[in-house]
């Protein structure tokens, strides 16, 4: 199978790039990339390009890997559906529950994958994690930290026209975490909304409380306004788990659970896992066996609940009315 890459982005040359090299059913990397030029060098070298529709015109790629600001998302995923390539998108995958339901859409009319890269969920822990709450449930709550410190004003969170803002960053981590915990789709959120960039004005922060579809309770505080905070607190009937950058776990580090059973600790140690990689060998697992529906689904739940959270906010911030 044949990648391409749209856009070279830092995420692409820490994480993707060193993942798809990993992952055996990979067998070439092209990158098309506007803004940089060509490396020297990447593991498993295709094709460069400068331009994104010729990129997808004229490499043979297989699979799209798409990483630029989210507001160019709908119109590249279509372009690459369009040229017959599988896509696999940076969160958020759409800025809106309709563009997600378009692209899916697209994607099952020509039999084609479309996921969103949320990919904290594939590392081994979750697997472990549903076999501790089955065993001490049921869950009664989940509890989320994710804060970053203010980016630079250049970055494209920072610019609605770039589709930034806090919730359309943050928010597919709190849609992730809800389904991977829940089971099913939320049946009530409700949220309330932090800061505002000084200068750009784009949403810098929200919380959120929802009851998940299996009857336990989420909460989750995202931000882009204060010291380093990533983890998740993860309480059952008998038992409770404590788990540090969950998130955004290093490929080479030694997760470690804060584990606490009828108020008596331990620490649980996983040996280092990649979740792009274990993300990617799913897709191309899926795309060999010709079956992409759990990925049309989760990109379309993560979605509706995404929707669901931006509507709890409009209702508690409603716009100021003229006289």
């Amino acid at each position: 199978m044949r990648l391409l890459i749209l856009g070279y982005s830092s995420i692409v040359e820490r994480r993707v790039i060193p993942a798809a090299a990993k992952v055996e059913a990979i067998a070439q990397i092209s990158i098309a990339s506007k803004s940089r030029p060509q490396p020297d060098g990447w593991p498993k070298q295709g094709r460069f390009f400068n331009d994104y529709a010729a990129a997808l015109r004229d490499s043979d790629s297989d699979l799209v890997y798409l990483s630029l600001p989210n507001a160019m998302h709908e119109h590249w995923v279509m372009a690459a559906l369009a040229a017959g390539k599988h896509v696999v998108v940076d969160k958020p995958a759409m800025m809106t529950l309709t563009g997600s339901e378009r692209a899916v859409d697209a994607a099952r009319r020509v039999n084609r994958a479309v996921a969103e890269a949320t990919v904290f969920g594939y590392h081994p822990q979750f697997e472990a994690l549903a076999a501790f709450v089955a065993e001490h449930g049921p869950l009664t709550q989940a509890a989320v930290q994710f804060i970053i410190p203010p980016l630079p004003i250049g970055n494209f969170r920072n610019h609605r026209e770039l589709g930034g803002g806090c919730l359309l960053d943050m928010a597919p981590y709190a849609a992730a975490t809800m389904r991977i915990l829940g089971g099913e789709a939320a049946s009530e959120i409700t949220a309330l909304a932090g800061g505002r960039h000084p200068e750009t004005g784009v949403d810098t922060g929200f919380s959120v409380l929802a009851r998940l579809g299996n009857g336990g309770v989420f909460s989750g505080h995202f931000s882009f306004e204060g010291e380093y905070q990533n983890r998740l607190l993860v309480v059952s009937r008998s038992g409770s788990v404590l788990i540090e950058r969950v998130f955004t776990p290093p490929a080479d580090h030694r997760m470690e659970w804060r584990r606490r059973v009828r108020n008596v600790d331990d620490v649980v140690t996983f040996e280092p896992a990649d979740t792009f990689a274990r993300f990617l060998e799913a897709v191309t697992s899926a795309i060999d066996g010709g079956n992409h529906k759990s990925f049309h689904r989760d990109l379309l739940s993560d979605a509706r609940c995404r929707d669901m959270i931006a509507t709890a906010l409009a209702s508690q911030n409603p716009p100021h009315q003229r006289v």
